[in-house]
């Protein structure tokens, strides 16, 4: 029998299914139960309010640290050279966390490696939905229509969380033919006590999250989440999944399955679709320093009812008063733009290091937003799924890079590469348009790119090349040894 279990955390309701995790982990005293919080299921999952609480929930948990809130963020660009740690030796209390994927030296062992965490923090996401979308369908005096946008709303969760999951534990989609090789474990229901289950092939990983976002696609209106939160929560409708954003996550999911018909499609589609443009020249750093939504933003997480601290500012932003650096930004990154590029606006000298203003310390000691989605993505998008199409359309290929090169400096000389080198160029621009956004290390991997990082301190594994068993993360092995049907990832 499951438990569901919910504490007030600022303005939301965290989601938080205990039994599946000790399922997961066999960890007992993973929280302490406090009766007086504790809802049944059936009392909380009645109503259309109860289950809109359940979602804002579920989008509170992906800004939690252990996923988009700080790691999502820092791990692709720690491993693939758009940071690197400010001192390497463990007299900084943030290299033993980050250490790990900055050297690609991960362990099994949840004592010594912060991507345990990750696993089990998305996971807590997938059990959180699952709930949501069993209970659906019998809310009492619910419409048609807002069980489907309960629904849809918690398969686009539940997408975006298996997404993440097969790019940090599985091979990219092109490792072998039609992505027959190991992927995660797909979990699309509300577990039994002690159930155990495996790893599915990676295509069949895809065709699942695929078949969630086409639901949401297909249903999805106005958040009930937003429609129930008040006060902050309430006015930032890009906080919450919409058919655009939803639209744009299937481009990106596309992208990886270098399936670039479908991407290119799904990126013209959001595109065009309008309620979202390109901040302008004079304003688009501002967007970012200022960590005020903007007309740009397709998805964003909105921390303004966290109560913890600031841990991207702390990690790698701007904050007031600092009196360390744990992560800075590389001289490999800053190398790529042109001086008269705006982006470089996004980089300050800030105590002893270069750091990011992307990410600045908000009133309270707070992250504010998160970009988790920006309309010039989907450019990068069509410009790269333009340029592999069987029959290539360089000409829309160079036609958006020129947009976002326009956009950073007005000056900049069209684009008159073809073939190999725009491909590269492509994944240049992503780098710098992109930079500290979760993307880099994917980017590597998905495309099949080598590691090589110059500006770097590690002691160990500096570079890396493509093929190593290193590319991926370990499965914590209290996952593989409190289950029997879970298999470890090769070399671990």
């Amino acid at each position: 029998m499951n438990i569901l279990q919910y504490f007030k955390t600022g303005f939301r309701i965290r989601l938080l299914p205990v039994a599946a995790l000790l399922m997961l982990f066999a960890c007992s005293d993973f929280l302490d139960v406090d009766e007086q919080t504790r809802i049944s299921n059936d009392q909380l999952f009645s109503t259309v309010k109860g289950n809109a609480e359940a979602l804002s929930g579920a989008y509170y948990m992906l800004g939690e640290g252990n996923y988009y809130g700080r790691n999502m963020m820092v791990l692709p660009g720690i491993k693939g050279g758009n940071l690197k740690m400010h001192n390497i030796d463990y007299a900084n209390p943030l290299s033993f966390y980050f250490r790990p994927s900055y050297e690609f030296n991960h362990s099994e062992d949840p004592e010594s490696d912060y991507t345990d965490n990750m696993y089990r923090q998305i996971y807590e996401v997938i059990m959180g939905v699952n709930n949501i979308i069993e209970y659906a369908p019998v809310i009492e005096n619910a419409t048609e229509e807002e069980i489907n946008q309960i629904l849809a709303e918690a398969k686009a969760i539940r997408a975006l969380a298996h997404f993440d999951l097969t790019r940090l534990f599985a091979r990219p989609y092109n490792y072998s033919n039609n992505a027959q090789h190991t992927g995660v474990a797909f979990i699309d229901r509300v577990l039994n006590y002690n159930e155990h289950f495996g790893r599915d092939p990676l295509y069949r990983n895809y065709n699942r999250i695929l078949d969630d976002l086409k639901f949401a696609e297909e249903h999805i209106g106005t958040s009930l989440a937003q429609s129930y939160a008040s006060g902050a929560m309430n006015y930032y409708s890009s906080a919450y999944f919409s058919k655009r954003s939803v639209q744009a996550l299937m481009a990106r999911v596309y992208l990886y399955m270098e399936d670039w018909s479908s991407a290119r499609e799904y990126a013209s589609e959001v595109i065009s679709a309008g309620g979202t443009s390109l901040q302008p020249h004079e304003t688009f750093v501002e967007r970012f320093v200022s960590n005020d939504p903007s007309g740009e933003d397709l998805f964003i997480i909105n921390n303004e009812g966290r109560s913890s601290g600031a841990p991207l500012a702390s990690t790698m932003g701007t904050r007031n008063g600092r009196t360390n650096n744990y992560l800075e930004i590389s001289n490999d990154l800053l190398s790529l733009f042109d001086e008269d590029d705006r982006r470089l606006d996004y980089y300050i000298h800030e105590h002893n290091g270069m750091v990011s203003r992307k990410y600045p310390e908000y009133d309270g000691n707070k992250d504010r937003f998160i970009p988790m989605i920006r309309l010039v993505e989907m450019y990068l998008i069509r410009a790269e799924a333009s340029v592999n199409l069987p029959n290539p359309d360089e000409v829309q290929a160079r036609s958006d890079l020129n947009t976002i090169r326009r956009r950073a400096n007005p000056d900049a000389p069209s684009v008159n590469l073809t073939g190999e080198a725009l491909r590269d160029e492509i994944f240049l621009e992503r780098r710098r348009e992109l930079a500290l956004e979760g993307h880099l290390f994917f980017d590597i991997a998905r495309q099949g790119r080598d590691v090589r990082r110059e500006d770097v301190n590690a002691t160990m594994n500096r570079n890396l090349d493509y093929g190593d068993y290193r590319y991926v993360l370990p499965i914590p092995q209290r996952a593989v040894s409190l289950n029997n049907r879970m298999t470890q990832n090769e070399g671990y």
